[in-house]
């Protein structure tokens, strides 16, 4: 989680003035939806908050705040308060944490694929072709033109009588 400022938690100082608390807090927020595998990083302008839990020695610990001191001793602080700096330094943190846990991340890493059905995968990709099918562009232009050609009758009828 990147926080330039406390513009960014809706005029809240908690997460900008204790950072490593607050990490706490989301990360017992997680772990009550379901275990965190892995650290919980908030990158303020200012410090880091690292909680959750890190891979170990061959197993996960639980992130303490002398644990989490020492993960993020040494970590360069973001060079502005705003969203690329703060993304620059998330990126280092985050190759830091990999490398302490014993997964480091390669040099470089391809850009993501742009996916444009999104979260739910393939069946996003099954559901959006509906629209796409020749017979359903063929009934939607069909009952258009029976609609028009109603309102059309009805229209006529009630000139007729206006007429008459």
């Amino acid at each position: 989680m990147l926080i330039a400022s406390e513009e960014d938690t809706g005029g809240d100082p908690y997460p900008v003035e204790d950072t490593q608390d607050y990490t706490t807090t989301v990360s017992d927020e997680l772990e009550a939806i379901g275990p965190v595998r892995a650290p919980v990083l908030i990158v303020t302008p200012d410090r880091f908050g690292i909680g959750g839990s890190q891979p170990r020695d061959g197993a996960l610990a639980p992130v303490t705040p002398a644990l989490a001191a020492e993960l993020a001793h040494g970590l360069p602080r973001a060079e502005q308060a705003d969203g690329n700096a703060l993304a620059r330094t998330a990126m280092v943190a985050v190759r830091r944490l990999a490398a302490d846990a014993g997964h480091p991340l390669p040099a470089k890493i391809p850009p993501a694929e742009q996916r444009l059905d999104g979260i739910l995968g393939a069946g996003a990709a099954d559901d959006a072709g509906t629209f796409e099918q020749p017979w359903v562009v063929a009934a939607v232009i069909a009952g258009t033109a029976l609609l028009l050609l109603a309102l059309l009758a009805v229209v006529h009828r009630r000139a007729a009588r206006w007429s008459a």
